[in-house]
């Protein structure tokens, strides 16, 4: 993905690239959660948490990208 940028041989669009950086947020997180809370709370919690962030930046990306499309000089 990274050479066939530096070509300017863009095949993915802005949505695909903004999620693909959430996706690495969230592994941020989870390696996070796992390595400094993983006695303290019980995992299932810790998955169901993972998951509500999970939703929270995808409903953050469409509220973004709705912004974007009204007032795109903005």
């Amino acid at each position: 993905m990274f050479k066939q940028l530096q070509r300017d041989d863009i095949r993915y669009t802005s949505s695909f690239m903004r999620i693909w950086n959430e996706v690495a947020t969230l592994v941020l997180f989870a390696v996070t959660f796992l390595v400094i809370l993983k006695n303290a709370f019980n995992w299932i919690y810790g998955v169901v948490g993972i998951f509500v962030l999970g939703i929270l930046l995808m409903l953050g990306i469409r509220l973004y990208k709705r912004i974007r499309e009204k007032n795109p000089n903005a």
